[in-house]
């Protein structure tokens, strides 16, 4: 009946947010993602009348779309900086001045024992590929965990202006043999935010059907409570996030869920793999071929060794017998002809090339942005050059939803971690979040922009460029910039070799 009719029918949600339309389009972009789209699986039936079928191969450009877009918006280099919220804020202090304090310390030494770094940019790259994620958080041996889910395991239950507030998640895994999945519910009455976890057998791994609720001690043991309350007076939003791409949902508009940044491009990805397929094919059936009359494939006894000989080698499969009637005249003795037919690679390449625009362009990416050539395969564009360019606006327009996410995230952890008692300090934060421009920039480029612009003239001090290219302190820049000026002083590269003083010699020995 639907994984959907068997969580309504063990709680008491009438309606969750989401209907069976909805979970077939994320199974859709699910299956494109992992590479095993149904377009790709065909069917044809032979002049024979004996049916066939066969599999396409596939660029996998929905992998490749979603891996360069999470990469752009999100890297190890991205910093995120709490400082505690004050009116008078000091512009003159260092960074290094401002993430020195209790708030900041226990968030980096959260995110470091969760591998967060590592593991969002990898979710992020299903978000893109499937339409979301979710973030929860919660406590155990002491500390605040970070766990993510995907996109097919989430139900929202309710929302408002600010986004989804009660959801379902549900996570299917096996044990021992046996199959269950495990509801968490997060919802919220007057007072708490509630986090319930509900645990199901079924005897099919492929059943929408729960199953028989069991106790969570069957799986979790006693690490795994039945029920949590989050009190309002100390939390001020659910302990879960939810993300999804900045883009408008067309297929239903009132739906809370995200979109795959391929959803509106299915009927290019399809063209695209049929294209990369002929491209497989052409060198394929393009192989040589040559026709030998029939006579030429028989075996004969050799008059000189009493041995049946054939006339061609069999294990080729360049040959191809035909029955030799005698129409090519009499004066034309039967003979092997080469019937290869010339490949048309190039005019396929140039079929892919022009649906990569279409895609790039469909999906938020810049025209130029995927490329494929006979040498190199696929390839992508090493840079963003232009702020103008619609790879660098789709950026930073995920880069919105993604800053205010982290920022709801620093607060769930302070506030989980002041609640346990594990962190002491305030939760009245102000979060920064400083994503790495410098891996969507083109850097060539930019400098000869500004090169232009300014006259070849001198854009920034030379310490703060050393900052910005090293990612150093002010006082590590310093010391390079000491160190440089000290081997500037020391002379030019003609003194140390004295190249002055050898053409004085040699034109004084001319004069001589």
């Amino acid at each position: 009946m639907g994984l959907i009719k068997s969580i309504e029918s063990v709680s008491d949600v009438s309606n969750l947010l989401i209907d069976d339309d909805q979970v077939k389009q994320i199974d859709l972009w699910d299956a494109a993602y992992k590479g095993d789209p149904k377009w790709i699986h065909k069917k044809w039936t032979s002049a024979l009348n004996n049916p066939h079928s066969y599999k396409q191969k596939s660029l996998n450009m929905p992998k490749i779309l979603s891996k360069k877009m999470a990469s752009l918006v999100f890297s190890k280099k991205v910093n995120i900086l709490v400082t505690e919220h004050t009116d008078n804020k000091d512009d003159s202090a260092t960074d290094d001045d401002q993430s020195d304090n209790e708030a900041n310390n226990f968030i980096q030494s959260t995110l470091d024992d969760n591998y967060f770094y590592n593991n969002c940019e990898r979710y992020l790259e299903y978000m893109f590929g499937t339409g979301g994620m979710v973030m929860r958080f919660y406590v155990a041996n002491g500390k605040v965990k970070i766990r993510f889910a995907t996109a097919d395991s989430f139900y929202p239950i309710s929302q408002d202006e600010n986004g989804v507030t009660e959801c379902v998640i549900a996570s299917k895994f096996v044990k021992s043999g046996k199959y269950y999945t495990l509801l968490e519910w997060h919802l919220e009455d007057d007072k708490n935010y509630i986090v319930r976890n509900d645990l199901y057998q079924s005897i099919d791994a492929n059943s929408d059907d729960l199953g028989t609720r069991v106790p969570l001690k069957t799986v979790y043991g006693t690490s795994v409570n039945d029920e949590s309350n989050y009190p309002k007076l100390l939390y001020t939003r659910p302990t879960f996030i939810y993300l999804k791409p900045n883009l408008a949902n067309n297929f239903s508009y009132n739906s809370p869920l995200g979109i795959s940044i391929y959803a509106n491009a299915i009927d290019t990805l399809k063209q695209l793999d049929q294209a990369y397929d002929m491209l497989n094919q052409e060198m394929e059936m393009g192989r040589r071929r040559i026709i030998v009359p029939d006579q030429l494939m028989e075996r004969r006894v050799n008059p000189y060794t009493g041995i049946p000989e054939y006339f061609m080698n069999y294990d080729e499969q360049v040959y191809q017998g035909f029955t030799f009637n005698g129409t090519a005249g009499a004066d034309s003795p039967p003979a092997p002809k080469d019937i290869t037919l010339p490949l048309r690679n190039q005019e396929i390449i140039e079929t892919i090339n022009s649906l990569l625009d279409i895609l790039a362009a469909q999906t938020g990416f810049s025209a130029g942005s995927f490329s494929y050539s006979n040498t190199q395969g696929l390839e992508t564009a090493t840079g963003v050059i232009s702020r103008n360019s619609d790879t660098y606006q789709s950026k930073n327009s995920h880069e919105t939803i993604l800053e205010d996410a982290f920022k709801k995230m620093c607060q769930t952890i302070l506030e989980l971690g002041k609640a346990s008692k594990i962190y002491t300090g305030t939760t009245d934060i102000d979060v920064s979040v400083n994503f790495d421009d410098s891996i969507a920039k083109d850097r060539t480029e930019n400098a000869n922009y500004y090169e232009l612009i300014t006259g070849n003239k001198p854009l920034m001090p030379r310490k703060d460029a050393i900052m910005q290219a090293f990612g150093l302190t002010e006082d590590q820049a310093q010391d390079y910039l000491d160190r440089l000026n000290e081997e500037e002083s020391q002379g030019s590269m003609d003194d140390v070799l004295d190249n002055n003083h050898y053409e004085d010699t040699n034109e004084n020995d001319h004069e001589a």
